[in-house]
Parts: C-alpha cells; structure tokens; sequence
C-alpha cells in the first residue's frame, strides 16, 4: 500500500519549473518553446491569425491559460499580434499570429541553447485594424 500512495504523490509532483519570471531569460525561453500549449498555439496560428478565444477554442486550452500562455509568447516575440476588429460597442478583439519561422534547442557543454528565427514581417497576416504597436 506505501507504494501506492508513493506513485500517486509523485504524479501530483511538477517536474518542470513554473514558467512564472524566476529563470534567466533562455531557461524561460527553452521552457516556453517546450511548452505543450506554447506549441499547440504556435501551430494553429502560424498562417492562420486567431483571438485568443478562438486559440482556447481550437486547441482546447482553458481561456485563463490562454490568455496568460499569449501573453508570455508575445513578451519573448514567439507570436505577435496582427491587428485587431471592432466586435460589439466599441470592444476589440485582438488577432495573434506565430512570429517564428524556425526554433532550434539544442544542448551543448551542459547547457540548453534556444535560437529562434523569426518570420519575415512580408509573412504576417494582419488583421482589420492595425494594433496599436504598429501605428
């Protein structure tokens, strides 16, 4: 019975360090990249601009974690938002799309190296209106 209650305490256990600031920037960054939903996100909106309900939606992702999920990508430039529309009274709805054409890790010498290639600007769809960083 204690082996039991050993392997379900470790089920319950995260292996992985929170994604909350507390790294340096490219442990963070390789934790994001490896990321199950940073990935799904990546994939669903690599041609494709989403809102973030729309990315909750397809890549069935709670809406809190995708909303926080967006935010970090777009603080390390892993998406970028593309635009925005106007839906109802005067609320917006932002467009985000993958910024990333190429993201390597690789280890070497003990240590975890992330390079990221971004996507040309020429790439991006932009989306109704233009967001407030591109004007």
């Amino acid at each position: 019975m204690y082996d039991i209650d050993k392997k379900s305490s470790l089920k319950e256990t995260s292996i992985r360090p929170p994604m909350d600031g507390s790294g340096s920037r490219e442990e963070e960054l390789s934790r994001l990249i490896a990321d199950d939903y940073a990935g799904k996100i990546l994939t669903a909106t690599y041609k494709n601009p989403m809102s973030v309900q729309q990315i909750s939606r397809s890549c069935s992702i709670p809406i809190a974690v995708a909303y926080r999920r967006v935010a970090k990508m777009e603080e390390f430039n892993l998406i970028r938002c593309v635009g925005y529309e106007e839906v109802y009274r005067g609320k917006k709805v932002s467009y985000y799309q993958c910024a990333v054409n190429v993201a390597k890790v690789t280890f070497s010498a003990g240590r975890f190296n992330v390079e990221v290639d971004p996507l040309p600007e020429s790439e991006l769809v932009h989306v109704g209106e233009p967001s407030a960083e591109r004007t």
